[in-house]
């Protein structure tokens, strides 16, 4: 009987080096402080995951060139057990450098119980139905975010949302080996596909007793993935009223909370710095980008988020059809509009790029106000940022349908 080979692996010293240099290239590829040409690059560290690349494509329909990334990660995930965790993760050895210091040495998460299998079925399971609920929980896509909260200008709102790579610090400083053994996702995905060619769970030898019923593995999990379904199909229902200005490209807002890793790569490349972490959009949509014209707006002749976005949650899109991407629609409140009481004013029209915005007569026949033309405007928000009237706008863009333009 030929004996099987066995596939040829790093030495340890090898996978050391291998692992440290992973962590180094993630810091330079998503590092706030780097060249402004190089915003792309973050792009690079979250697509290299299976997870982000399953549950996004899953989820979206379609596999586009940025899911292609993940495929070596795939190739040598089904080939060397958990090949990204010792070899590539930069939380991983961050995590190990913290025990290290700490001098954290303990077992104790082999009486836990596989909550990342759990978590990585019900995640794929909910993608089916285009909801993939944990997707936000890949070490990659927090790792990216955690440095990406430190993007100038510095904000709370953005500190708060690099917190969970803190966090993981932290429950391995309590429970050593917890998160990558027995709670991420990323590594029980790669399980999944290491054993993908057999049973989840192997057959037990000859003579011994197999489970049945309640204690069935191989039922909890399916029991697992059918939960994970109903959690997205729940999620999907209960969505934020309104719902949030995405940026454009963006999923349907049912999809979109879902498919979004809350990696930051959108906010950290936009050139304008509108995108920010939604803290007001509902649970489901916590930490998802979502677009504020408080200084700035959305340039017409900007692809920035479309290219970074790893998980799909953001289209795209070729600036043609950037342009023509509905975020929302201007409405004015004539109330406090200067130029409704008599002023001079005319900024909203000066600074609408799409000349959606025109003057018009009011009903007494003196009075001039602005005009939104609804086929016109995409929500870009430059009338909203050029509006001189504090502290509320006279024109704020609103929540309006997705779709695009009927103009070319």
């Amino acid at each position: 009987m030929t004996p099987s080979r066995r596939i040829p692996t790093l030495s340890r010293r090898g996978r050391k080096l291998l692992r440290w240099v992973a962590l180094a290239l993630g810091v330079a590829c998503a590092w706030p402080g780097r060249p402004e040409g190089w915003f792309s690059t973050s792009l690079v560290l979250p697509a290299l995951s299976p997870l982000t690349a399953l549950g996004g494509a899953t989820a979206a329909r379609s596999i586009g060139i940025i899911a292609l990334l993940a495929l070596p990660g795939l190739v040598l995930a089904w080939a060397v057990p958990r090949f990204l965790c010792s070899h590539l993760c930069p939380v991983g050895l961050l995590q190990e450098l913290v025990s290290r210091l700490f001098r954290r040495s303990s077992r104790s998460w082999r009486g836990f119980p596989a909550v990342g299998l759990g978590l990585a079925l019900a995640t794929l399971a909910g993608a089916l139905l285009g909801y993939p609920l944990f997707l936000w929980l890949d070490p990659f896509a927090i790792f990216n975010g955690a440095l990406h909260a430190w993007r100038a200008p510095l904000a709370v709102g953005n500190l708060l949302a690099g917190l969970l790579l803190p966090l993981l610090l932290l429950v391995e400083l309590v429970w050593p080996q917890l998160w990558c053994r027995r709670l991420c996702p990323l590594g029980a995905t790669q399980d999944l596909l290491r054993y993908s060619r057999r049973a989840l769970i192997p057959r037990p030898p000859r003579g011994a007793p197999a489970t049945t019923g309640a204690r069935s593995p191989a039922r909890r999990w399916f029991l697992v993935a059918c939960g994970g379904a109903a959690g997205a199909w729940a999620a999907r229902r209960v969505q934020a009223q309104p719902p949030p200005l995405r940026p454009p490209g963006a999923l349907a807002e049912a999809e979109f909370a879902g498919v979004c890793v809350r990696c930051g790569n959108c906010a950290q490349a936009c050139p304008s710095h509108i995108i920010q972490p939604d803290f007001a959009g509902g649970l489901a949509g916590l930490l998802a980008p979502r677009l504020t014209y408080v200084s700035d707006f959305c340039r017409e002749g900007c692809t920035r988020c479309h290219q970074v976005c790893p998980s799909g949650a953001i289209q795209r899109l070729a600036l043609p059809e950037k342009r023509r991407a509905i975020i929302g629609l201007a409405q004015v409140d004539l109330d406090p509009c200067l130029m409704a009481l008599g002023r001079e004013c005319n900024a909203c029209v000066q600074a609408c790029p799409f000349e959606a915005i025109s003057v018009a007569a009011g009903p007494d026949g003196f009075s001039s106000r602005p005009l939104v033309d609804p086929p016109r405007c995409n929500g870009c928000g430059a009338c909203e940022a050029a509006c001189p009237v504090r502290p509320l706008r006279a024109i704020v863009v609103q929540p309006a349908p997705r779709g695009s333009l009927a103009i070319p």
